[in-house]
């Protein structure tokens, strides 16, 4: 039997140690004797908990899996490190030193007061050559070896800005970056993502949703730059805040990111077996404001669909892990993805039993209303309010400042979109409310 560790910690505290034997695949997690007797030590997990019986192995490798990145960033880690994209263990090694949220994943022997405090500068013309080198060179391959370690499909790059914005750096040791920068993307079905999902995250501020800062930042190719929600500066020192997604919290792979875990197909549509608007609301049974969480999560989904963000799955939707349970994060990776014909635009999560945007109606809503357990009447305020709040917010987000030559045509197509949602929303939040509940 050949048994691998990996020493877990939360800044300079040991949280626990990660157990890995590999030739039967078992996975195991213990925390610490000391993280247990501080008053500020929290769950890494509703699933991996502090007191009690030990989670099982399929538990812990889904939590680890959940921490890693997808797609094309999970194949430049594996190609530049030659461990097997199945190696969840393989992975965190080598990625592990900071993940999303606060865990640090090191070597049994080492300690994060052992390794060095660096920082590296990029400079805006470096990063704007590595940026058109993408096709070539990975993003996230700086100095011979991947900086990245954050889940998801884009092109992105975390580091460190320093107080006034201007300078940027990779930071390695117990430094922590404060922002992602995501490029557009080399999809070229994609235009104009970074003004699409600047435009998006601003709305959703200008609306009352609990969003991290956004900015365009151009080289004069844009590139979105967004603060960290995990990270906590106070001065120079950046404190990392421990957080999981939705799968993590529902204890579901990564593969059950969308509701119809196994696709649309006509064989298989009906098999509805991943994260939906029921099991998302349901995670507000962990957090501490439960009537809190889940309006936030209410406005949310309405939100969802005033942009036609149809890929908004159980992977865009976080929570802080604290001592006395979870608390919903910021929302992030919010776009408009009905603007690509390319794009599949069916929804990650139905509303009611409709995957469909434009195919929505009364009844829809109050099938969502009683899947999530959100009584009708709440239902119709919010409906009302954010609905007649984006018919002034999105003209107004739409004239900012921020976008230039084409882009401003492209916001103000998602802009008129937004209208039309808008409208609809708000038409359909009086009948919704007459619907007979035995229909249901």
């Amino acid at each position: 039997m050949s048994l691998h560790r990996l020493a877990v910690f939360d800044g300079d505290s040991r949280v626990g140690t990660l157990e890995y034997e590999s030739l039967e695949e078992r996975f195991g997690f213990d925390y610490d004797p000391g993280w247990l007797a501080t008053e500020t030590s929290y769950s890494i997990s509703p699933h991996i908990l502090r007191f009690g019986k030990p989670a099982e192995t399929g538990t812990v490798r889904r939590f680890v899996e959940n921490l890693l990145p997808e797609g094309r960033a999970l194949d430049i880690v594996s190609t530049t490190h030659q461990v097997a994209k199945n190696n969840i263990y393989g992975l965190i090694r080598e990625l592990g030193r900071e993940t999303s949220g606060a865990l640090a994943f090191l070597p049994d022997d080492q300690a994060p007061q052992d390794q060095a405090d660096t920082r590296r500068e990029i400079k805006r013309e470096e990063l704007r050559q590595r940026i058109g080198q993408r096709s070539q060179i990975p993003f996230a391959a700086w100095d011979g070896r991947v900086r990245l370690s954050i889940a998801g499909h884009q092109d992105k790059l975390a580091v460190y800005l320093d107080a006034d914005k201007d300078r940027m750096y990779l930071v390695e040791g117990q430094l922590a970056s404060t922002h992602i920068l995501k490029p557009e993307p080399l999809d070229g079905r994609l235009p104009m993502l970074v003004a699409n999902e600047h435009f998006a995250m601003s709305l959703a501020a200008r609306l009352g949703l609990a969003v991290p800062s956004v900015s365009i930042l151009r080289l004069p190719d844009p590139v979105l730059s967004i603060e960290r929600f995990d990270r906590l500066r106070n001065a120079d020192h950046v404190r990392r805040l421990h957080i999981v997604d939705a799968c993590q919290a529902l204890n579901f792979p990564v593969a059950y990111k969308y509701e119809r875990n196994f696709g649309a197909g006509r064989d298989v549509s009906h098999i509805r077996d991943g994260v939906s608007f029921e099991r998302l609301f349901s995670i507000s049974e962990y957090t501490v404001h439960k009537a809190v969480t889940r309006l936030s999560l209410l406005r949310w989904a309405l939100y969802q669909y005033l942009i036609g963000n149809s890929d908004a799955h159980g992977k865009n939707v976080s929570f802080y892990c604290r001592p006395e349970g979870l608390a919903l994060a910021p929302f992030y990776d919010l776009v408009s993805v009905v603007q690509y014909d390319s794009l599949d635009h069916d929804t990650a999560m139905a509303y009611g039993d409709e995957f469909r945007l434009q195919e929505l109606s009364p009844f829809a809503w109050a099938d969502f209303a009683r899947r999530t357990g959100t009584p009708r009447p709440l239902l119709a305020r919010e409906m009302t309010r954010m609905g007649k709040a984006a018919l002034e917010a999105a003209p107004a987000q739409a004239c900012a400042e921020d976008y230039i030559d084409d882009e401003r045509a492209f916001v103000e197509r998602i802009s008129a979109f937004v209208h039309d949602q808008a409208r609809q929303l708000v038409d359909h939040a009086a009948p919704m409310q007459k619907v007979d509940a035995s229909l249901l």
